[in-house]
């Protein structure tokens, strides 16, 4: 087992593998190329061979379109058109070795055959009208006047074969049939398989040639490898046996005979490393002796910057007592001007709502003057009432009067009418009773007159007692509008006293912040002195206990310088086991 897998594992085996594997799949790929090219090549003769018979023969019928056309007119198997066509048709598929050559045509009902070329005696042909079918697209290429050839396809009756279909034309173009024949698809395979043959006669012995020169430079390649790799492997076994004076042979101009150069180069290099080992070492032993000196003298210095350390930390102690007293009157400090600052808030508030309290006051006042103005007019609107009333009435006592004289004229006319009738007699009478009546219509007159002028002298005395009312109130609404004035004006001074109270109640906020604003920062420098008093505690104590560890390093130090020169001789012991090539002019 373990030879075996060795054997999978040998370069040698992997080199061979890698160049036969690409030949023999070359090798396959070429053959199923050949073979593929072959068949489609005989597939494509064959084709173009039945296409040409195709069209020779549907020439040579073109010279019997007589024959044609009265087999198309008699429709009949009986006739002697029918048995020559057939007969032509007999001899062309002996001839050729054709499968199956036929004549058929297109009517509105659709395709049928004409003439079948089957033998005789065939008791399956195809009688003439019998239904055909095949592909629509060969249809339309066959009606637009072209010749088509199929591939190879399955047929369920003659099994696989190929077809060619071309029009019969007369001697003027027109078309008066159509000509199919059928080709086995076994004449293919029979020309497909001799150009095979023929194909692997050439191939086969080019490619056996090419094999055996690959073959040939695969070993001369392969033996030069390996030789490389053997001499690479025999140098690294002797560099892990300590054997730096090694040099490897560069024999192939390659990859593997530069990495036997970089072999070359890395021994150099090691050379030199452990050289400057057992340089280093001679030199570390030196530095050991001096670091404990060094060390010694530290552990002095350390003790007496503890000493120094310890008198810091104690006066830092005492300025960060005095620095918290000073935060503490600071925060005191504070809280008063915190509680100055609450008064000055709510005085500013007080001033707010005093200044709110004056402009609605105001506003209320302006509101009442207005409508003080609006009852003045209104009271100024019925005096002139009053006045046109006054009027008025005088005017219609005036027209009293003069009606009161009327009327006295008219009882006088009535009294001189009444004596004129008496006078006249029976004449009289009826002008008599007219003055009556006209009499009586004075006296009622005169009493209605009398009684007007009772009612408009009422109403005068009524009108001027309401004058003297709207005079009353008239003097009222004007001092009330005084007194509103001088409230206005008054409020006025309130709004003025206010808004400088205000002023003032805004620059004592503003001093009161700037108070705070300059307590923060005193308080924030007060915290940073006791921060940094505090880390300069701190500080001090890690100096001190820095220093101590400083000590503590110091006496490893001490161990260490003593590790130090053992592991020089160490070093010196393991880089004396290298067989090195030294020159003359390296210090031994």
């Amino acid at each position: 087992m373990k030879q075996t897998r060795k054997k999978k594992r040998d370069l040698r085996f992997k080199l061979y593998l890698i160049i036969l594997v690409p030949l023999l799949a070359m090798g396959g790929l070429i053959m199923w190329t050949t073979i593929h090219s072959s068949e489609n090549a005989s597939l494509m003769t064959k084709q173009h061979d039945n296409q040409q018979l195709a069209v020779n023969t549907a020439s040579l019928l073109g010279q019997e379109s007589e024959l044609i056309k009265t087999l198309s007119s008699t429709a009949s198997e009986e006739g002697n058109e029918y048995k020559s066509l057939r007969d032509e048709l007999v001899k062309v598929r002996l001839q050729s070795g054709a499968l199956y050559v036929y004549m058929y045509n297109k009517t509105s009902d659709g395709w049928f055959y004409t003439v079948d070329g089957a033998d005789w005696d065939d008791p399956e042909y195809s009688p003439y009208g019998t239904e055909m079918e095949f592909n629509p697209q060969i249809q339309e290429r066959l009606l637009s006047g072209e010749v088509v050839t199929t591939g190879i396809v399955d047929d369920p009756t003659w099994g696989q074969l190929l077809s060619s279909f071309s029009p019969i034309k007369d001697s003027q173009g027109a078309v008066i049939g159509y000509l199919g024949i059928d080709i086995s698809a076994e004449a293919v395979n029979q020309v497909s398989a001799t150009s095979v043959n023929n194909a692997f006669r050439t191939v086969i012995p080019i490619f056996v040639v090419v094999l055996i020169l690959s073959l040939i430079m695969m070993l001369f390649v392969v033996r030069g490898i390996l030789r490389q790799v053997r001499d690479i492997k025999s140098s690294l076994e002797q560099v892990a046996d300590g054997n730096l004076k090694v040099v490897s042979t560069h024999i192939t101009n390659d990859q593997l005979g530069e990495i036997s150069e970089l072999i070359n180069v890395m021994v150099a290099q090691l050379t030199n490393i452990l050289l400057g080992i057992q340089q280093g070492s001679n030199t570390l032993q030196l530095s050991s002796k001096n670091i404990a000196a060094t060390a010694q003298t530290n552990q002095r210095q350390t003790e007496e910057l503890s000493r120094a350390i310890e008198e810091i930390a104690i006066g830092s102690m005492k300025q960060a007592e005095e620095t918290e007293h000073s935060v503490q009157h600071s925060e005191n400090l504070g809280k008063i001007m915190d509680e100055v600052g609450s008064y000055v808030h709510q005085f500013t508030n007080t001033s707010e709502q005093l200044s709110a309290v004056q402009v609605q006051v105001t506003r209320e006042h302006e509101v009442l003057l207005e409508k003080g103005r609006e009852n003045a007019k209104r009271v100024e609107h019925q005096q002139e009432i009053s006045r046109s009333l006054t009027t008025q009435s005088e005017l219609a006592s005036s027209i009293s009067g003069q009606i009161h004289n009327i009327l006295k004229q008219t009882q006088i006319l009535s009294l001189n009418a009444s004596i004129e009738a008496a006078r006249a007699g029976e004449a009289g009478k009826g002008f008599a009773v007219v003055a009556g009546e006209m009499g009586q219509l004075a006296q009622q007159s005169e009493q209605s007159i009398q009684e007007i002028d009772a009612i408009l002298g009422s109403f005068v005395q009524e009108i001027h007692r309401m004058g003297s009312h709207f005079e009353a109130n008239m003097v009222a609404v004007k001092e009330q509008e005084n007194q509103i004035a001088d409230c206005l004006q008054a409020f006025k001074q309130v709004s003025r006293l206010s808004a400088e109270v205000h002023e003032l109640a805004q620059k004592l906020q503003s001093r009161t912040t700037n108070m705070h604003s300059i307590r923060q920062e005193v308080e924030q420098h007060l915290s940073y002195i006791a921060s940094a008093t505090e880390e300069t505690s701190a500080m001090a104590e890690q100096v001190t206990a820095s220093a101590v560890e400083q000590q503590r390093s110091a006496e490893e130090l001490s161990n260490i310088s003593g590790q130090l020169a053992g592991l020089a001789g160490d070093l010196k012991s393991y880089s004396d086991q290298f067989q090195i090539e030294t020159h003359k002019s390296d210090p031994s």
